[in-house]
């Protein structure tokens, strides 16, 4: 495996692990005043937040991180059932 490939599978890595952490920590989130808000994830940390998710991507890109690999994601209010 070469540097790239290495460096893209760390990345996947992280993403992952962030988006694990979002999905237990919701409550956390809500606690936080965050429901209702799209959050932007890395390292475990809410890096970003906003009522659009225009406006996370611009403050993510805003810190020098692309949001392609950033885990942004929808804080949805406690009881609210999303059906896919």
């Amino acid at each position: 495996m070469n540097t790239q490939e290495s460096q893209l599978c760390e990345e996947i890595t992280e993403f992952e692990k962030d988006s694990k952490w979002f999905y237990e920590n919701t409550d956390l989130l809500r606690k936080r005043k965050l429901s209702g808000k799209f959050v932007a994830i890395n390292n475990k940390e809410v890096i970003a937040s906003g009522e659009s998710f225009d406006i996370v991507v611009e403050e993510v890109e805003h810190k020098g991180k692309n949001p392609a690999y950033v885990v942004i994601e929808y804080v949805y209010p406690e009881g609210t059932v999303v059906l896919f």
